[in-house]
């Protein structure tokens, strides 16, 4: 019970994890893809507006220039000239050049927490817009939200030194960056910290935001560190599953906390909206999806693998399927993130589409070789552990890949065969084998005489009905031809067993027994060889002989010949009347 919830608890964490997980930005309409495109445009239309006339492009005579010039100077983080494009007339006389300079600063901060500028929508005409319901001096840039109202964010012309009109944010807006900055912007403690670190932006992040992220990073590593260290401790209490959820926890779901971690505080950095994007609603989350869904996976593989193996059932092709379904997950994972990110995915799929065309036909021969896998598992003709004969290869397959199959040679070498090849070739698979064929041929000596031949068969005959090991099944003796040199006797049966070892004992039980029968009869078995007769030869009348007549002549007088076949009565007295082990073998004595 108690592994059974301890293992209950740790999933209900993981959901609750994953949950957390969401995506949370304050720009919901905003994806990675829109950022990126507003980025790309409004790069393009400064850059053509330099190269065109870089005099004209700075004269702020329309809100678009102004807005190129203005943006200019905040990329070079030169406050003391982007101070210039504030319209301070009617803003307290008392604010300096250097508390201008700290207005501009952080109205850039405030703005790239939640907007991204498009300049593309931005006016270049010296009246502004004029279906805008503002005023004809007036141009509406944006808004900035906070907790209970949308500021709005506004160009104004005003009058020069030089008696005409230019661009800048407005007076009102000015207005406002104070008590804007003081509900969203830094923490003093913050604006110190950073006063007293080098001035740099690496990434469109402040010095120390930059700085925090590293530190965040750390802490979060040994967050994950603690947590899996106190997971661990739980773990080792249970025997269920124990070093399968111990593995899990070392690497992925560390890796995962790690992640969520560093998602769970990195919207109190008040970092711009085009990497808050990325980091929250993009790379972070699917970071760690993909992490606990690949641990998930080996997880449950691991779990099944051990009970298979238990189970003594095939692992034929369970790595490269695990394999090919790790890869689909991280494919799905992926065109999810562009699918979040803003990206039209059938787009992508298309050009994948093209693309896997061109790689299927580059590598058919690997794509062969992983059908050839599927055809293996599925079909099954050979499993891990089996010895096969493919070609002139004998062995025992170590192991179905998802290009070859890897086979142990008897002289213990190994050979690796592609499966398109062996899947489509004659493989014979020794391990499928149900029962053992015995098959002996008996080449007598042409001296033998008829009734010897017969008393032979009826032993031989009654040595297979007798023997436990030797089934029913095409169990038969038989004369089955002269030959010039011999008299052929063919014994055909199959022995109870799958083990070749113990085949080979049987077969060697059998073989003595024959044997004995042989001597038993005083019949020899015929040697190869050239005979050179001077003489006619003449049949002996040796005590063998007579005695093998005699025995037939008795059968043959109480109608008792056993021929063609035994009868009922004489099978079932015989049947299993001979013990495999023998009664005197130790082997029997032991397990007694």
């Amino acid at each position: 019970m108690l592994k059974q919830l301890t293992i209950k608890k740790t999933f209900h964490v993981l959901l609750w994890l994953l949950i957390l997980c969401i995506p949370q930005v304050f720009a919901k309409d905003l994806t990675i893809k829109d950022i990126t495109e507003a980025e790309k445009r409004s790069d393009g239309i400064s850059e053509n507006k330099v190269e065109n006339n870089e005099n004209e492009a700075f004269n702020r005579s329309t809100p678009l220039k102004t807005l190129i010039a203005l943006r200019d100077n905040l990329n070079n983080r030169n406050w003391k000239e982007a101070a210039n494009y504030l319209d301070l007339r009617y803003v307290e006389p008392e604010v300096s050049n250097q508390q201008a300079e700290s207005f501009v600063r952080q109205l850039h901060i405030l703005w790239k927490q939640q907007r991204v500028l498009d300049l593309s929508l931005i006016s270049d005409k010296y009246e502004g817009h004029k279906n805008d319901g503002l005023p004809i001096y007036r141009d509406l840039i944006g808004h900035l939200e906070t907790r209970t109202d949308k500021i709005p964010i506004y160009l104004q012309r005003v009058p020069d030194n030089k008696n005409g009109n230019i661009w800048k944010v407005s007076s009102t807006t000015v207005a406002h960056i104070p008590e804007l900055w003081k509900e969203l912007g830094y923490n003093p403690i913050i604006e110190s910290i950073s006063n007293h670190l080098p001035d740099f932006e690496i990434f469109g992040l402040q010095n120390w935001q930059f700085i925090g992220l590293l530190l965040l990073v750390i802490m979060s590593w040994v967050l994950s560190a603690l947590a899996r260290a106190l997971l661990q401790v739980l773990f080792s209490f249970s025997r269920l599953y124990k070093e399968n959820m111990l593995k899990f926890i070392r690497i992925p779901l560390r890796l995962f906390l790690f992640f969520v971690f560093i998602n769970l505080s990195i919207g109190s950095f008040g970092l711009p909206l085009s990497t808050r994007i990325w980091l929250e609603s993009g790379v972070l989350n699917y970071l760690a999806g993909i992490f606990l869904a690949l641990g998930i996976i080996e997880l449950v593989t691991a779990i099944v693998i051990n009970k298979a193996i238990k189970n003594d059932q095939s692992l034929a092709v369970v790595r490269p399927l695990i394999t090919i379904f790790k890869i689909l997950i991280v494919i799905i994972i992926i065109l999810s993130w562009f699918e979040k990110a803003g990206y039209n995915v059938a787009t992508i799929l298309t050009g994948l589409g093209i693309g896997s065309l061109a790689v299927a036909l580059a590598a058919q021969k690997t794509l062969e070789n992983v059908f050839g896998a599927f055809t293996l598992y599925l079909a099954k003709p050979i499993q891990a552990g089996d010895f096969c004969q493919f070609g002139n290869v004998s062995g025992t397959v170590e192991e179905i890949g998802l290009r070859s199959t890897r086979i142990r040679k008897l002289d213990r070498s190994v050979v690796f065969v592609p499966n398109s090849v062996f899947a489509s070739s004659s493989v014979v698979n020794f391990s499928a084998i149900d029962n053992r064929l015995y098959k002996k041929e008996l080449r007598v000596s042409l001296k033998t005489t008829s009734a010897q031949i017969r008393l032979l068969l009826i032993s031989l005959r009654a040595l297979i009905i007798a023997h436990s090991k030797i089934l029913d099944m095409s169990a038969r003796v038989r004369f089955e031809d002269i030959e010039r040199d011999c008299f052929l006797i063919v014994m055909n049966a199959y022995v109870d067993t799958k083990d070749l070892a113990e085949y080979k004992a049987i077969s060697e039980d059998i073989n003595l027994r024959i044997l004995d029968i042989l001597t038993h009869e005083a019949i020899k078995l015929a040697i190869p060889e050239q005979q050179v007769l001077m003489t006619r030869t003449v049949q002996g009348n040796d005590e063998s002989v007579i005695v093998a007549e005699e025995k037939i002549n008795e059968m043959v007088k109480n109608q008792e010949l056993p021929f063609p076949e035994f009868s009922t009565e004489q099978i079932n007295t015989l049947k299993n009347s001979i013990q495999y082990p023998p009664t005197e073998s130790i082997s029997r004595t032991s397990k007694a």
